[in-house]
């Protein structure tokens, strides 16, 4: 029957805001030597999980070892965090060509968003660029992407290949292997209108993995 519905991350995948959500953690800290050393490592292992646990990791590095003090300066610096990264991530520019490529699949397909950015400050992004019209759903934390796309799937009753995901990073990757969904990986540069072209010549027995490519 071909693909029903098609999931999108968000940050990275829509819009361009990768680099602004990584220079936010840096804004939180005064200290831009030892503290923006720490802050680089624990980007570097970690970029894809939530705020919280990146923040954690940075606080604890920082020898903060008092686990009351500790939770309640990580619920301070993502409050901290999530007004930069929603003050920016409503007004940076969006993937190439994401609205256009929203508008014309929403007539066709049945649109979700699955991201890590909590869900009220994702849907608050989202109404701000008018775009909460094309999608029938938007999942942020604390679901968990995999578990979101397993709801997805019960929702409108679809098997597993009906359903494509489309994002730039591993745990959106990680998310359609673990469900048997195929995906479409978005680097740098690529042009969302391509996905439909991918649907044009989709079927589920596709294996590429290149960009512009779908994978099972």
């Amino acid at each position: 029957m071909g693909i029903r519905s098609i999931v999108f991350d968000f940050d990275g995948t829509l819009i361009d805001s990768n680099r602004l959500k990584y220079e936010a953690y840096f804004e939180l800290f005064t200290d831009q030597g030892h503290q923006a050393q720490i802050i680089r490592e624990v980007l570097s292992e970690n970029f894809e999980q939530t705020r919280y646990v990146i923040l954690e990791k940075i606080v604890r590095r920082l020898g903060i070892k008092d686990h009351t003090y500790m939770k309640s300066r990580v619920s301070k610096l993502a409050e901290q965090y999530n007004d930069i990264v929603v003050a920016g991530a409503k007004t940076c520019p969006e993937k190439i060509g994401a609205e256009k490529t929203l508008k014309k699949l929403a007539a066709i397909y049945r649109l979700y968003v699955s991201s890590t950015t909590p869900e009220s400050s994702l849907k608050e992004i989202i109404r701000f660029r008018k775009w909460d019209g094309y999608f029938c759903g938007v999942f942020g934390y604390p679901h968990k992407k995999t578990e979101t796309l397993l709801r997805i799937m019960a929702l409108e009753k679809l098997r597993s290949d009906e359903v494509l995901v489309v994002g730039d990073g591993e745990s959106d990757r990680e998310s359609a292997v673990k469900n048997a969904c195929p995906f479409v990986h978005v680097t740098e540069g690529f042009n969302l209108e391509q996905i439909d072209q991918i649907l044009v010549t989709y079927t589920k027995n596709d294996t590429l993995l290149r960009v512009g490519k779908v994978s099972n």
